[in-house]
């Protein structure tokens, strides 16, 4: 099955409303599980997913491939900051406009995945691109891990 790309541009308050307008996407397209609200925030609780990458911080929250159903990339694009902790130092809170959400259906594709993710964001450009990009700029960019998700 070939990996789908989403673009999702919403204004939340919190991590918790994004959460549930990301759910409620990847629900509406039979691309996740019933169980994968809970499986992802109590992940993210756990094993927070904000990067810091000095030019800009990102999220990249992820789940264990059981809670979906079909491969791909939710790119969400938040009008307002919201709080994500830190990877690397859980208690320290990262004000994130972009997250990507990796829907990852085969385990043995989730590091290729990521490291495709942190290589794109590395740079300002690609950050900048997937913020304000569309079409096919961004499927241009994203294209490499789209590629990770689908091996």
């Amino acid at each position: 099955m070939t990996p789908q790309l989403i673009v999702l541009d919403v204004d939340t308050e919190s991590s918790e409303e994004l959460f549930r307008l990301v759910n409620h996407r990847l629900t509406r397209d039979a691309l996740i599980g019933e169980t994968f609200l809970t499986a992802v925030s109590r992940r993210e609780e756990t094993y927070p997913t904000g990067l810091d990458f000095g030019h800009a911080c990102v999220a990249i929250p992820h789940i264990d491939p059981d809670h979906v159903r079909c491969p791909g990339i939710l790119l969400c694009r938040n009008a307002s900051q919201t709080i994500f902790h830190a990877m690397d130092d859980p208690e320290r809170e990262l004000q994130v406009a972009l997250s990507i959400w990796p829907l990852v259906t085969d385990p043995n594709n989730q590091i290729g995945m990521l490291t495709a993710v942190i290589e794109l964001m590395q740079s300002h450009d690609g950050y900048h691109a997937l913020l304000h990009g569309s079409g096919a700029e961004l499927r241009d960019r994203l294209g490499p891990v789209l590629a990770a998700i689908d091996q």
